[in-house]
């Protein structure tokens, strides 16, 4: 067996009725909380229960609702002077990935000082990494899909150098995640969809990744069933509660599974898709995937069958060679049903951009690039990756 190293040092709180406890949760840990809330929760009784479990316990809390999708690094700028101001102690998010990089960061950053966009990841410059955790930080994710609250990592938009990149700490976890399936069930299905795809996506590329191990292996594997089996439960009927819980789930699994092994060329494709265009994350990835699938069936063929026949079990009867074969028909099908179509064209991709989207890849995601079980030469070839997307 594959010698691996695995660790996971936060508090999951999994269960319906989870966030009653938030008060309690953070009471150890300070007396002035943060509370980062995507904007369309802020007149919502899930706010309301929630600062009222802080109030309670005796907490302040300064409301911060400038979230937006795809995070940009002036948002988390400024929310950390606002959090030394108010002489913050906790950081606690409620929302989707956006909120939740965006407090992994401002938490990060307070206490390190310096700017957000210093601490990203980004090939040739120097990168501050402190080997120190910033401010306590509680999470409550309201969608499935980033398994953000069970990763090391931070994705912040950069739109004046048309860049999104990661910080990547194991310092930046959460300390604790509340993951309530019971908030879950009113989100509009097209989010679910976007959400539960970016999931899939997460554990696809974890476990196809050259630093897969058995523990991924094992995680990935059945964030895939969970995904396979409840995605568009959770769309066609978005109050069934155990559907929503299994996606939560999955969507955690997922974020274990990249946490250890990365992800690789379909993210590395998505990222710069969505900082250039704002293009809904789970949109981006969703429309690369099934061509990635296509480029790298060659080197992956074992591991492709294995994921064709969860998706399609009916594919089981067919050979190993046969099966991965489907598998990029498979997901065109899979996302269609869940609604989501989406191309790189459609995204606001155009033909003559992709010779600098491409270098933009190869230069700014050559560590995404780097998992990838196909070697990616130079960006010519993710130039005619891209071309397939369209």
């Amino acid at each position: 067996m594959k010698a691996f190293k695995a660790s996971l040092p936060l508090t999951l709180d999994f269960q319906v009725g989870a966030i009653k406890h938030i008060g309690e949760k953070v009471e150890p840990f300070g007396k002035m909380v943060f509370l980062m809330i995507d904007p369309f929760l802020q007149d919502s009784d899930l706010v309301a229960q929630i600062t009222g479990s802080l109030v309670e316990r005796g907490i302040g809390v300064v409301d911060f609702y400038d979230i937006v999708p795809n995070p940009r690094h002036t948002t988390i700028d400024h929310a950390v002077v606002m959090v030394r101001e108010a002489g913050c102690d906790v950081v606690v998010a409620v929302g989707g990935g956006s909120a939740i990089d965006s407090a992994k960061a401002v938490a990060f950053v307070a206490v390190h000082g310096g700017r957000c966009w210093d601490y990203t990841e980004r090939l040739g410059e120097t990168v501050t990494r402190p080997q120190s955790r910033g401010l306590p930080l509680l999470v409550v994710p309201t969608t499935s899909g980033t398994g953000t609250e069970a990763t090391p990592f931070a994705v912040i938009n950069n739109p004046e150098l048309g860049l999104k990149c990661a910080i990547v700490n194991p310092f930046i976890y959460p300390n604790v995640a509340l993951i309530d399936p019971q908030i879950l069930v009113s989100k509009p299905p097209k989010l679910t969809a976007l959400t539960a795809i970016d999931t899939f996506c997460h554990a696809l590329e974890a476990f196809i990744s050259i630093h897969c191990t058995p523990w991924v292996e094992m995680v990935a594997l059945e964030a895939i069933r969970l995904f396979a089996a409840n995605a568009l439960r959770c769309v066609q009927q978005g109050e069934d509660l155990e559907a929503r819980a299994s996606m939560a789930f999955a969507s955690t699994l997922g974020g274990m599974a990249i946490a250890s092994a990365g992800v690789t060329v379909s993210h590395a494709l998505g990222q710069p898709l969505g900082a250039m265009t704002d293009a809904p994350h789970g949109g981006t990835v969703a429309a690369s995937t099934p061509y990635v699938v296509s480029w790298t069936l060659p080197v992956c063929t074992d591991k492709f069958a294995r994921v064709a026949g969860i998706l399609e079990p009916s594919t089981l009867s067919l050979t190993e060679g046969d099966r991965a074969l489907r598998l990029p028909d498979i997901l065109k099908s899979l996302f269609a049903s869940l609604g989501v179509t989406d191309t790189f064209r459609s995204y606001g991709l155009r033909p003559e951009q992709v010779d600098d989207f491409a270098l933009t890849v190869w230069t700014s995601f050559n560590q995404d690039l780097a998992c990838h079980p196909k070697k990616i030469n130079n960006k010519d070839e993710v130039a005619d990756i891209v071309r397939m997307c369209f």
